[in-house]
Formats: C-alpha cells, structure tokens, sequence
C-alpha cells in the first residue's frame, strides 16, 4: 500500500505549524531496511505512528481521516525525518484532564520500532505547543527550596555539594549513616545510589532512623542545613507510598531536609508522576538508571538523553540526572549541554527544535557520573554556571582523606572556577583541594600535568 501521496506533504512548513499550535512536532533519524525505498518507507513510518496501517481499512470514516500524523520533512541523504501529529490524538486523564507521557510515547516510540521496514531509528527532539504542554504538571518543587533550606539566594543559589553514597551496595545501616554523616560534615546533600533500598542487610525501618540522626548532628555541628534524597523506585505506587512514609516518620523534625528521587527510565512516567502528586512538597530527583540501553549515542533505535530529560521535566522532576557532557566517566559528550539548558530555561533550543515552557517551573540539573574536584572547574567551564547539584559518588568518598574532605574539595573547585584561579596556584592555600591531586592521580596527570613538580617532596608542598 503506497502512503506517500496521503501521508507525506513537504509544502507544510515547520514555522506554520508552530504558529497554528495545533500539533506536536517530532524529528528522528531513520534508516529504511536494505532495498527499501525511502520515501516510502517515511510514509509507512508517519502512518503507523498516528492511526494508518499497511492495508485499506474499511472502519475509517472522514473524521478519522483529519487525524492523519504527516511526515513535512524528509532527508534521505541525513535520515531526518520530521512528523507532526495532531493534538486529537494523545490520551487525557480522566480525573484532571492532565496530558500522559505514556500515550506521548507509545504514539513517538511505539509500534514505529519494530517496523521490518526500518533499520534504524531515534526520536531526537520534539516540540509541544502551549495548549499540549500547558496540561502536563510540571514541579512542584524547585533548586530555590533546597537553596533556601541552606541558606542561599533562592534565585542563583549556586553549586550543591551532594555525593550519591558509595559504595552502591553492601553498606549495614550503621555504616551507610557513618558514610553520609562524614559527607555531611563537608557538603550539603546525600543522595541513595539508585539500588539502594530496602536490601536484607539494610533495611529502612533500621537505616532511616540512623539517617536522620546523622543529618541532625551534621546541622547541629556545622550550623548548615543538609539534605538527604531518598531513593523510593519500586514497582507499586502503594510500596512507594509506603516508604516515603517511613522517611517521613523519622525525618518529621526536620521535614526541609528531605527529598525524595525515583528511577525515572527503570521504574517509568507513572513513578515518577505518581511520586510528584503525592509528595510534590518535598524536591523531587529523576534517576537515570538504565536509560543508555535506549538513547546511548550508540544505539540507533529509542530516543535520545535529551528527550528523555525533557519528558522528566514535563512529568514534574524538580532536578533531573544530566550526566556530565564527558567530563566524567559515563557516555556522553559537550553536545548534552542543551540537556541542562532545556530543563533550566524558560526557553531553550534542542538539536532541532526550540521550546517555550510558558511559566512551567524549571527543573535542575543534577549532575553525576565521574567528577571530581579536577574535572569539576572545567565542566563548569563549559556549562557557563554552577547553579545545579552536584552529585559525586567516587569524586566524593574516593578522597584520600575521606568524605568530608571530597566534599570540601568540590566545593573549593567551584570557588577555583569563581575565581577563574590557575587550580595548581589554588591548590597550595586550599589543602583538599590540593589532596584530590594525590586522590586522583591519573586525572592530575592529564588535567593539570605539571601538578607533581609544584607538590612535591622538593618543594615542600605536599
């Protein structure tokens, strides 16, 4: 069945269906299946994202026919392939007339990638027009709460020194408690690996009670607000609920110093936007866990980091895990800037498309996966600001002088960027930050070559 006459037409223009706001734009790059055509493939591609199919349908009547999703531009040479997909046909709630990123996604990414005639294919960007996006929740939650809880202007508050414990498994409550408390005394926030929960050897009627007494005898030493972001992904909202109620229960003197985060790839929209309406007075995390088996740069099929953490956004995340744009050690490079930009701006410019929020509240980046306090004044660098969290795992409790000194070597590694400081000059009057030279060698040696002549035996200057 040929579709292209019905559902390819390259005389719309993008700037027009932008204006009308009465679709939702889509660009992917495709790759038809040896010896397909491919236009025609394009065309069996837009058909059966929207309500075509590969043969006549005798139930279709002139209504239906309206809602065609139409592919508007088509490059064979790059693979780009842009849809547009009338408003009609995404699903609403029925209780609030909310919009739902699970039908957003089965229409975006659905059947479309099992399609024997395609190769490959990737959702890299799409575009809502305001009376689409206006219906999603957004956070309830933003950064300015937790920079308040420390202190900090509400408005650029500046970098949040968080640490994800580590490591990851194996910690009794007494010691996942020790670990955060000695992180605590240097920075501001603790945030649960993404396993973390309720294992045998660290159940959370045991772990969070200790949690929380930690946190306060951190406060209470260092006059500082802190912060502890509890991980609550499981597979049912009533389990969810439940251990959020457990964090409350010990937390309920301090309830500002409490977040909550969910996996937002592995356990999916519905956690996350579960999490959002139940507990959207607390800052509210998106995990990332997993999601490179569908948007690695590698991978030619699913979509990429930056729609997922637009759709984070849109389902209410006050701060969404952005990876570190290669500056760490997980995949990703300088072009996942626009990813914190996105999520951050009240308006922003993706790879292919720009996005006006139109008052929904900003989203943070929470930035891990690698850094320490040598990578981090040049991410910050390319960044342009540090008005995000940062949440070290090994760049942390990998410090050779333990976690309260990781801590504060990342928080004097902003204060080196702020300054624009040469870091070895730095280091000499800034001890952790020195240490973290010791701490991470093989990056000093890289980063900061001549860091050996200037701190050593010879020089007095350990």
């Amino acid at each position: 069945m040929d579709h292209k006459d019905r559902f390819i037409d390259l005389s719309l223009t993008e700037a027009d269906l932008v204006a009308a706001g009465g679709h939702v734009l889509a660009a992917y790059v495709l790759q038809p299946a040896e010896g397909q055509d491919f236009l025609t493939t394009v065309a069996q591609f837009a058909a059966e994202s929207g309500r075509g199919t590969q043969v006549p349908l005798g139930t279709e009547d002139e209504f239906s026919r309206n809602l065609d999703v139409i592919a508007y531009q088509a490059e064979a040479a790059s693979g780009l392939v842009k849809l547009a997909f009338p408003l009609a046909l995404f699903d609403f709630n029925v209780t609030d007339g909310g919009a739902s990123i699970s039908s957003f996604l089965n229409l975006l990414v659905g059947n479309t990638q099992g399609m024997a005639e395609i190769a490959a294919v990737k959702l890299h960007d799409f575009h809502l027009p305001e009376g689409f996006l206006t219906t999603f929740a957004g956070p309830a939650t933003t950064i300015a709460r937790l920079w308040r809880h420390l202190g900090r202007d509400e408005v650029a508050g500046g970098m949040i020194v968080g640490a994800i414990l580590k490591p990851k498994l194996g910690l009794r409550p007494e010691g996942l408690a020790e670990a955060a408390y000695q992180f605590w005394r240097g920075g501001d926030l603790v945030e649960n690996d993404q396993p973390q929960g309720n294992q045998s050897f660290a159940p959370l009627a045991e772990t969070l009670p200790l949690m929380a007494d930690a946190l306060k005898r951190a406060q209470d030493e260092t006059g500082s607000g802190k912060v502890f972001s509890m991980n609550i992904s499981c597979d049912d909202p009533v389990e969810m609920e439940t251990r959020a109620a457990m964090a409350l229960e010990a937390f309920a003197d301090m309830p500002e110093s409490l977040a909550f985060h969910v996996d937002a790839y592995l356990a999916g929209p519905m956690a996350l936007a579960h999490a959002r309406r139940r507990f959207g007075g607390h800052f509210l995390g998106a995990h990332r866990a997993g999601h490179a088996a569908v948007t690695s740069p590698r991978s030619d099929r699913g979509y990429s980091a930056f729609v997922l953490t637009k759709i984070a956004r849109l389902l209410g995340a006050s701060g969404i895990h952005t990876g570190t744009m290669g500056f760490g050690r997980m995949e990703g490079d300088e072009a996942d800037r626009p990813i914190a930009c996105m999520i951050a701006q009240d308006s922003a410019a993706g790879p292919y498309f720009a996005q006006e929020w139109h008052g929904m509240a900003r989203s943070a980046a929470i930035v891990s996966g690698g850094i320490n306090a040598l990578r981090l004044p040049s991410f910050l660098e390319n960044l342009g600001h540090s008005n995000f969290i940062l949440a070290a795992g090994g760049g942390a409790f990998g410090h050779v002088d333990g976690p309260e000194a990781g801590a504060l070597s990342l928080r004097q590694a902003e204060a080196c960027w702020l300054e624009r400081a040469d870091p070895i000059a730095f280091a000499v009057d800034h001890p952790e930050f020195k240490r973290a030279f010791h701490s991470f060698e093989s990056d000093a040696d890289i980063i900061q070559p001549g860091w050996r002549r200037v701190f050593s035996p010879e020089t007095n200057n350990l």
